[in-house]
């Protein structure tokens, strides 16, 4: 048909005029287009090209510090704790602290936790090894022993060459430190004041010993003595552990001892003489006991390291009588 091809250029003339029209618009946004992208990949080709948001962009305050993780408004309480590690459940407990408690059953369910035992009836020290300062030059090994003995078995006793007046005391077991410290800790004797502290040392070590004042050894080993008072139970039940006091009690002296013994024994020894003494009668046919009594608690702590387990004469036989001294609870002898 004639009519369909002018038809046909009619409408190309029409869409050509049209496409013209809009030509210098698309090619100027292209042009600002390729000239944007290439100016960006020239100052920074590592950089990441943004993406619009499919959804829109949240505003910056929506989301504070760490995302949506810390969101949080005034009617839901305070934000979280801060994620820690890859831990999860509540930070541990401050070292010490027992992981039961207020924290997993409630406050105040089972109520506060007990006070810690006395040192008398505790754990024991975790060392065995004591730490004696202000002893005086008469001091020697086995006064130490005579001491402390009273607290349990002594098992070495050794003078500090480097510290003069410090000697290092291996007690049975931990108990036994207690007792001693608990006991004799700042109290005097010679005018000088002791200190009785637990050592770091585990064990006594014997190594290079040397000569003290009165010629005998810094080192002594009482590990076999039969004067430790707690080697058994039985031993053990018989003592009664008490703090210092004026007042001594004496057991296994001769059965006709005299207070002139005892005058004698403290003049040979350089001990003060007891004030008043008390001798028990009729009590054994085979040893005396009785009690001592001193001015002051300093004076008869020094005669008991002085006198305990001197060797007294047996009038009716070879072995002579060990003189044993304890604390007494008395107040006076008389």
């Amino acid at each position: 048909m004639p009519i369909m091809p002018c038809f046909a250029g009619k409408c190309d003339l029409y869409l050509r005029a049209i496409f013209c029209k809009q030509r210098p618009h698309y090619e100027t946004h292209a042009k600002n287009v390729h000239l944007f992208s290439k100016a960006d990949s020239t100052s920074n080709p590592n950089k990441r090209q943004r993406q619009p948001a499919l959804l829109g962009d949240h505003p910056p305050d929506y989301a504070p510090q760490g995302g949506y993780h810390g969101y949080h408004e005034d009617s839901y309480g305070p934000p979280p704790p801060p994620y820690e590690g890859r831990r999860m459940g509540p930070p541990p407990p401050p070292p010490g602290a027992s992981r039961r408690g207020p924290s997993r059953y409630g406050p105040g369910q089972y109520g506060p936790p007990p006070p810690p035992p006395p040192p008398e009836y505790g754990m024991g020290s975790e060392s065995s090894v004591l730490m004696v300062y202000g002893l005086d030059p008469k001091i020697n090994c086995d006064r130490v022993f005579n001491l402390f003995c009273l607290y349990g078995n002594v098992e070495k006793v050794k003078f500090m060459k480097s510290k003069p007046g410090a000697a290092m005391v291996e007690m049975a077991n931990g108990y036994a430190v207690d007792h001693a410290i608990t006991h004799l800790n700042n109290n005097y004797m010679f005018g000088q004041k002791l200190n009785v502290c637990v050592s770091k040392q585990q064990a006594i070590m014997p190594g290079q010993s040397y000569a003290l004042e009165d010629g005998s050894s810094s080192f002594k080993d009482f590990g076999g003595s039969r004067n430790n008072r707690f080697s058994t139970a039985e031993q053990a039940s018989k003592n009664r552990i008490q703090h210092p006091s004026n007042v001594l009690h004496f057991f296994n002296a001769p059965s006709q001892v005299a207070e002139e013994n005892f005058h004698e024994i403290c003049e040979e020894l350089g001990a003060k003489k007891p004030t008043s003494i008390k001798i028990f009668a009729g009590k054994s046919e085979r040893s005396s006991s009785g009690l001592l009594e001193w001015e002051s608690k300093s004076d008869a702590m020094e005669a008991l390291a002085l006198l305990n387990h001197y060797q007294m004469k047996n009038p009716n036989g070879p072995y002579p009588y060990t003189l044993k001294l304890c604390f007494s609870t008395a107040q006076h002898a008389a």
